[in-house]
């Protein structure tokens, strides 16, 4: 079982999380059979968004194709797959890259997909795909010599704007609330994932997509602020994973934004947003809108949904919430 349940927040329900620990058993893909059912799991729904990678840029990852142990920021990849322990039907899978920078004895997890299948949701089952990573970064953290109370482990999540009109969007925030997870001012980290489709091959123009930076400091999790490395190091071991399947031209827009935008704010230490717990803090959201989102990214890469006013798209939001 890859999960150690102090890892759990204890915002997401210990009674719940019990259930799941002994429903479920979550382990590491191993060989293609394993890879292709979590891969196909995964691309039914994030694939129809343009949001997963390639199944051969993922297979070579997890062969270690990519890897590279000297490279200033390394990394690994890695897909779990959870199970029932009764009947050992696939319920879920989440992967994720862990990246280390030794020299800022820094591990970032970047938290790539999660899904739990529709059969298997309300289980708890999204809060072990939310914790387990936390023990891949220990282990990576002890096989390069590093003690994980003198290093800094973060879980990163590439999280979409809040939409109004998509439920989803608020309840998948909410969800990494109660994990731990805040949000990075998107003011200050105006963050975009690359484009991840075979524009060359289509004849396309790459077009970012803008997203929202949020981040758990493992053991910090009640903590406001985050360094001014840390918030970098969200952009910069992101790109790290990037750099290997998109071309370096397709990177530097979305690096000199999201780092011209860190490098206006003063002092050391980056203020972060609560991310809401739930319904009744609804209001929170009003920084991570699209309305208010967008906007900060130049108007190729905010999509076809046309804007509404930050008032009026929050006023929806509440209205909406208030409803249910």
């Amino acid at each position: 079982m890859i999960v150690d349940p102090r890892d759990v927040c204890p915002g997401e329900g210990p009674e719940k999380v019990a259930r799941a620990l002994a429903q479920f058993s979550l382990y590491e893909a191993q060989g293609d059979a394993a890879f292709d059912e979590g891969y196909r799991a995964l691309d039914a729904f994030f694939g129809p968004k343009g949001e997963i990678e390639r199944r051969e840029v993922l297979w070579a990852w997890l062969a270690g194709k990519h890897t590279d142990p000297a490279a200033p920021i390394s990394a690994t990849y890695h897909m779990l797959l959870a199970r029932g322990v009764d009947d050992g039907r696939l319920a879920g899978t989440r992967d994720c890259f862990v990246t280390l920078d030794r020299a800022a004895r820094r591990c970032v997890v970047l938290l790539s997909h999660a899904l739990v299948l529709p059969d298997f949701r309300r289980t708890g089952l999204a809060a072990l795909l939310r914790a387990a990573p936390v023990a891949l970064a220990r282990r990576a953290l002890d096989a390069a010599g590093i003690a994980a109370e003198q290093a800094e482990i973060l879980l990163a999540a590439e999280m979409e704007p809040v939409d109004p009109d998509d439920s989803d969007t608020a309840v998948r925030l909410f969800a990494y609330g109660r994990a731990g997870f805040w949000a990075v001012p998107p003011a200050v980290l105006p963050y975009a994932q690359p484009d991840f489709r075979d524009t060359a091959a289509l004849g396309v123009t790459p077009v970012p997509v803008p997203l929202v930076a949020v981040v758990r400091q493992v053991g910090e999790e009640d903590r406001a602020d985050i360094s001014r490395a840390g918030a970098a190091s969200f952009l910069r071991h992101y790109q790290a994973v990037h750099a290997r399947e998109v071309p370096p031209g397709d990177l530097a827009p979305i690096r000199e934004r999201a780092l011209a935008g860190l490098a206006a704010l003063e002092g050391e230490r980056v203020p972060l947003l609560r991310v809401p717990r739930g319904p009744a803090e609804i209001a929170g959201f009003a920084p991570l809108l699209r309305s208010a989102v967008m906007p900060l990214f130049p108007p190729a890469w905010r999509g076809k949904a046309p804007l509404d006013a930050p008032e009026r798209e929050l006023g929806r939001l509440v209205a909406a919430w208030s409803a249910g």
